[in-house]
């Protein structure tokens, strides 16, 4: 198997002449093609364009080592950044629910 957490980094500039480290979980090389097919399918990325659906606040989302470490999805089965973003977001069920209705009506 071929799905190992890859730990990459990428330089970016933030565009005032300043260098940052942004992480990179899921280094497509290390992953299967059928890994890679499903990541494809869900239109995932590394960065979410939107703050308030990140994968760190997603149901399918285990929190790795750390709260910017990489961590693992359950749809994926595999390594996925805490700021990345897919199309099976869900949002994480509030402390207390169980997130099931168990209303028979």
């Amino acid at each position: 198997m071929a799905c190992l957490v890859a730990a990459a980094a990428s330089w970016i500039s933030d565009g005032r002449g300043k260098e940052k480290q942004d992480l990179a979980c899921a280094n497509p090389s290390a992953l299967s093609p059928a890994e890679n097919q499903q990541r494809k399918l869900d239109n995932y990325t590394e960065k979410s364009l939107d703050p308030s659906k990140t994968c760190s606040g997603c149901r399918f989302f285990t929190t790795g080592a750390g709260p910017t470490a990489c961590g693992k999805c359950e749809i994926f089965n595999g390594p996925a950044n805490p700021k990345g973003r897919c199309d099976d977001w869900a949002p994480r069920p509030r402390k207390g629910q169980l997130g099931v209705n168990t209303d028979p009506t």
